[in-house]
């Protein structure tokens, strides 16, 4: 190549370097000038440049709220909240185990042991019971060497089963709890110990089962009157009961843990003096029934009552402003002594400043109640309100009372619903034993306790006393 052509190829090469250095120091200026742009978009200062005036590194600024950040968000993992346990997967604890596993390989037939789970099912079934009949045989025996005859000896099963009878103790208490508890027809209870337990008996005999339930439980009976007349706090309740087709009363002494209950053909005043006693000095929370009238005791009348009596007349009468008025102020003032006693309870307020306040909502309650006219349609709930006004607030006084009676009227409920079913009762015999059973399983179970176990341990226990006449 001689000096010429050289010369020409280098001449083309500078001048193709000098034409792409112009084309990127243009293209440097279009960048610098799109990133001032954007900066201003941004809202951003802008970025100094270097000596050949190329800009340096962009701050770390926040992007506005129309652009997503070019960042990476790690995700704060949180702790998973347990799962609430299902009670249809929980496992029980197995009575018997059967472990399905091959006894050789399949391949060549080695024996196999041991092994690993992998997999497990319960299945929950109710194995067939039959009633178990033991007879106890006496034999007679005679020596084959002097020919003397000796015959063994009956043990005492008093404490497997009562005396001429042939149904052990628990079948007993489980006929009394089943009969109570879940208040079924003696017909009904008859087949459920048919079809479960294979014993068969019939009704006749059923009745006696619970009949003697109900004697050795009258011990227990008797205890529960005297815990409720010693109660600080007792309520007291009755409603209708047939017997032989006749009508009575079925009265309830309530406490914090007892029920009780009692029938009487009279539902006059000396009925609650006679469950109550005549020296009883615990409060007697009641309805407005003017039999309670007679007890000397501190008593608190319910205001359920009285509000759903004033809820029934604004019903009758719902045009009537002066009714409405005078509703309105009864439930303020109500109110107005629940929430004090509630907040002098809790900040243990001395008793002469709960007395004070008591009287201070009982006068403001007999002021609204004589302020209404004669003729008005309250005036006889009015005349209810100022006769039992010192009944009325005992509650504000006495912070263990409260101001219904609606523990006693749940305590009825049972024999209420036993009432509708079955009508009643036919003789004296069978509403004793109903009201005896009926009190010791609500007393226990508002215990906690089981009345299967507590009616075995009064089966087992010694003869109990003669019954005491119903008054």
């Amino acid at each position: 190549m001689d000096d010429s052509a050289a010369q020409a190829s280098d001449d083309g090469l500078l001048a193709l370097v000098g034409e792409l250095r112009a084309r990127i120091a243009a293209l440097e200026a279009e960048n610098a000038r799109l990133r001032a742009e954007v900066a201003a978009l941004r809202g951003e200062e802008p970025r100094p440049t270097d000596d050949r005036g190329t800009p340096g590194a962009a701050p770390r600024t926040r992007p506005p709220r129309w652009a997503k950040a070019n960042v990476v968000v790690v995700a704060r993992h949180r702790p998973r909240r347990p799962r609430a346990p299902v009670s249809g997967r929980r496992r029980e604890v197995p009575d018997r185990i059967i472990v399905h596993a091959p006894a050789v390989c399949p391949a060549c037939a080695a024996p196999l042991g041991r092994g690993r789970l992998v997999g497990r099912r319960q299945v929950i079934d109710l194995p067939p019971v039959r009633a178990e009949i033991v007879e106890h045989r006496v034999l007679e025996r005679t020596c084959r060497r002097c020919g003397t005859r000796c015959r063994g000896t009956m043990p005492d099963l008093g404490e497997q089963v009562g005396a001429q009878r042939r149904v052990a103790w628990p079948v007993v208490a489980w006929v009394a709890t089943l009969r109570t508890t879940l208040r079924l027809p003696l017909a009904q209870l008859q087949w459920l110990l048919a079809r479960g337990w294979g014993l068969r008996l019939s009704v006749g005999e059923l009745s006696a089962l619970l009949a003697e339930a109900a004697r050795a439980a009258r011990p227990a009976y008797e205890a529960l009157l005297g815990e409720a007349r010693a109660s600080p706090i007792v309520h007291i309740d009755e409603t209708g009961w047939r017997e032989g087709g006749r009508n009575g009363w079925v009265w309830t002494l309530t406490t914090a843990t007892s029920r009780l209950f009692h029938f009487s053909r009279s539902r006059a005043g000396a009925v609650a003096v006679y469950l109550l006693g005549e020296t009883g000095t615990g409060t007697v929370v009641s309805d407005f029934y003017g039999a309670y009238d007679r007890l000397q005791r501190v008593q608190q009348r319910c205001w359920a009552h009285l509000l759903r009596d004033i809820h029934d007349l604004v019903a009758q009468h719902p045009d009537d402003q002066g009714l409405a008025d005078w509703t309105a102020g009864v439930h303020t003032i109500y109110a107005a002594a629940v929430a004090w006693a509630a907040d002098a309870t809790a900040a243990g307020t001395l008793p002469i400043l709960r007395e004070r306040a008591r009287d201070r909502f009982q006068a403001e309650l007999v002021t609204s109640c004589r302020a209404q006219p004669a003729t008005a349609p309250q005036a006889v709930l009015c005349a209810r309100i100022e006769r039992y006004q010192a009944e009325l607030f005992t509650f504000v006084a006495d912070p263990v009372v409260p101001p219904t009676n609606n523990a006693a009227e749940r305590a009825l409920r049972p024999l209420v619903i036993a009432r509708k079913v079955s009508g009643g009762t036919r003789s004296d015999s069978g509403t004793t034993t109903r009201m005896v059973l009926q009190s010791l399983v609500a007393t226990w179970e508002l215990r906690g306790r089981d009345p299967v176990t507590e009616f075995l341990a009064l089966l087992r226990a010694p003869r109990p006393t003669p019954d005491i006449a119903p008054v």
